[in-house]
């Protein structure tokens, strides 16, 4: 884990040592069989899931943006391919997972209703012969 020397100091010196740490976390799921997550992912790295998603955003550390958004990228990859994802019980974790901002913020089909009504008015001392 990254410990922090004082108060304000970054959880990861360098966006190198970021991404080390997340190929650490995927690779520790890969042989434990597990599946990869946003909450296992915050817990590996020591911060609050608030933080990675500050990461991801470019709100703090922008240097580490990239790294964020490709460790999330990763997730979704595994929630889209994953076998397990289609196994019963699991189809509506995954699609509740999609829909999340970070992992793709798919939507369910919006159906936009379009009648168009028209109403015409004829003014005083108009008839039919205005119209031909």
């Amino acid at each position: 884990m990254a410990k922090k020397k004082n108060a304000g100091q970054r959880d990861y010196a360098t966006a190198d040592l970021l991404k080390a740490k997340c190929d650490e976390y995927f690779r520790t799921c890969d042989e434990d069989g597990a599946l990869y997550g946003e909450a296992g992912l915050a817990l590996h790295l020591n911060v609050t899931i608030e933080t990675l998603r500050r990461w991801y955003d470019g709100k703090r550390c922008p240097d580490f943006q990239e790294t964020a958004q490709m460790a999330y990228l990763r997730i979704q990859n595994q929630i889209e391919t994953d076998p397990r994802y289609q196994e019963k019980g699991m189809v509506t974790r995954g699609i509740f997972l999609n829909k999340q901002p970070r992992f793709g913020g798919y939507q369910d089909k919006v159906e936009a209703r379009q009648d168009i009504s028209v109403n015409v008015n004829m003014g005083k001392g108009m008839d039919d012969s205005d119209f031909k």
